[in-house]
């Protein structure tokens, strides 16, 4: 058996099992899918074992792949933290960046490591809030930069777009408005613009409506909405088995797409709010 375990190769499997894809690991490695699996196969030939297996619509470590993945981690943190050692230019300062439940936060939280392992004179902060409280802080300049969310029609020409997601009306699997009493709502808060968004589409149609829950976390609401308190908005990304689309109400008040943006505090941001961007960017585009 070889006895060499390549630097790219172990790269390769981390960013599959990380991203759950070939297509999106190769979008951030900026490679070609077949380039990806190429490396995972050899690897797989190499070990005579299956490093990843499919689990429902994502690609997860084996047993195997995962206990390669405890070392693999560490040599790749090894590897980069000797590269930024030596790396010529070294950005320097703080970095606060703003980011939604919307962004999956175990691929966010790893790719933050990595961009700081390779900049280590850069302090990275990262706050987690509803979309509107983001917005508001990028005006004050209490963030550098964030990661939100905004339906279509509303983004600006400064925003970035990385990927779209429809929006629909949920409910726990048998609900049924009780004739005759108000919709019952599940909320993510007064600010949420999910929920003027409904408000208004029932106010519409003179369906009456009352706020039962109020909770700014996505598994707050979808649990609410699975102990059939209520009906609430979801994007796709949050569908689970405990939930589904409720039909008559996505036929009769149909919503808009939502849009998963970035966006800086000023015009003209700083080369290290630009590195950070661009690793955003390339993987967390949706292409």
């Amino acid at each position: 058996m070889n006895q060499r375990l390549p630097i790219d190769v172990l790269r390769a499997l981390q960013t599959v099992v990380e991203t759950g894809s070939v297509t999106r690991a190769a979008e951030r490695l900026n490679l070609s899918q077949s380039a990806v699996s190429w490396k995972i196969k050899r690897l797989e030939k190499q070990l005579e074992r299956p490093l990843i297996q499919r689990e429902g619509q994502r690609l997860v470590a084996s047993d195997d792949g995962a206990q390669l993945l405890v070392h693999a981690r560490r040599i790749i943190e090894a590897h980069d933290a000797a590269l930024a050692h030596f790396n010529p230019v070294q950005l320097q300062g703080s970095i606060r960046l703003g980011a939604t439940e919307q962004v999956p936060m175990a691929e966010l939280s790893n790719l933050l490591g990595q961009f700081s392992r390779q900049h280590r004179q850069l302090d990275v902060r990262i706050v987690v809030e509803q979309s509107h409280v983001l917005r508001q802080a990028l005006v004050d300049r209490e963030l550098d930069l964030a990661l939100h969310q905004d339906f279509i029609p509303r983004i600006e020409a400064r925003d970035q777009l990385l990927w779209t997601e429809q929006v629909h009306w949920c409910a726990r699997p048998g609900w049924q408005p009780a004739p005759d009493e108000c919709v019952r709502l599940i909320t993510f808060g007064p600010g949420c613009f999910y929920r003027q968004l409904a408000q208004e589409r029932l106010s519409a149609l003179g369906i009456r409506w009352q706020v039962v829950v109020e909770c700014g976390s996505v598994e707050g609401v979808v649990s609410a909405i699975a102990a059939g308190l209520g009906i609430g908005l979801l994007s796709s990304d949050h569908l689970d088995k405990r939930v589904e689309v409720y039909r008559p109400f996505d036929q009769r008040m149909p919503l808009p797409e939502v849009a998963n943006v970035l966006r800086f505090a000023e015009d003209s941001p700083a080369p290290r709010l630009q590195a950070l961007q661009q690793l955003l960017i390339q993987a967390l585009h949706r292409g």
